[in-house]
């Protein structure tokens, strides 16, 4: 595994281009359902819509999808933090992987467990559960790096998706399967 040091990774807009794009992505597609442009119920998922109906690009347009202003902030402000550490320390394309795998994987567990539990028709979207997946690996080089001392880098990230994975109407399944998915494919990536 490369040297790391948190407080001094590669920093600058070059580094993390593609954690910007990603936002950039994200916002448009905010506006554009805002304005109209876009329908929302065509582009979020449940266990019916992908499966039943197989629509399966909506596991992919899912993600590019927000309920309101707070929630693409919120989203936006998680994906710049993680994601421009994620792609200076592991590159543009493995953070790319990284995110889009997550994603997909997670959000595929995550419907099948709602599945298992009848839950065919609740919807889901938000790019939170493919960060948590961005967050995962974030954790899992912490912890291979220095440990259980690396912990106080880990503390206000994990609790804060705690905290946000229990509110109403937030997909925690989503953030844990795909949080999942990122440590495992980090694992396999550069610890094998």
């Amino acid at each position: 595994m490369k040297n790391f040091q948190i407080s001094n990774y590669n920093i600058g807009m070059l580094y993390y281009f593609y954690t910007l794009l990603l936002i950039f992505i994200n916002v448009i597609v905010f506006f554009l359902i805002r304005n109209g442009r876009l329908d929302a119920d065509d582009l979020d998922m449940s266990y019916h819509t992908v499966f039943n109906l197989r629509q399966y690009h909506r596991i992919l347009t899912s993600a590019f999808c927000h309920v309101d202003p707070i929630h693409l902030l919120m989203n936006m402000i998680s994906l710049y933090n993680v994601g421009s550490f994620a792609e200076s320390y592991f590159g543009h394309l493995r953070m790319l992987l990284i995110y889009f795998v997550s994603m997909i994987l997670g959000k595929c567990f995550s419907l099948y467990i709602r599945h298992s539990n009848r839950d065919d028709y609740t919807s889901s979207m938000g790019a939170s559960g493919a960060i948590s997946g961005l967050l995962g690996a974030y954790f899992l080089v912490i912890l291979h790096r220095y440990g259980f001392s690396g912990m106080q880098y880990l503390l206000r990230p994990v609790v804060s998706l705690v905290m946000i994975s229990a509110l109403p109407g937030v997909d925690g399944t989503s953030h844990f399967c795909c949080m999942a998915v990122g440590m495992a494919l980090t694992w396999l990536l550069y610890l094998l």
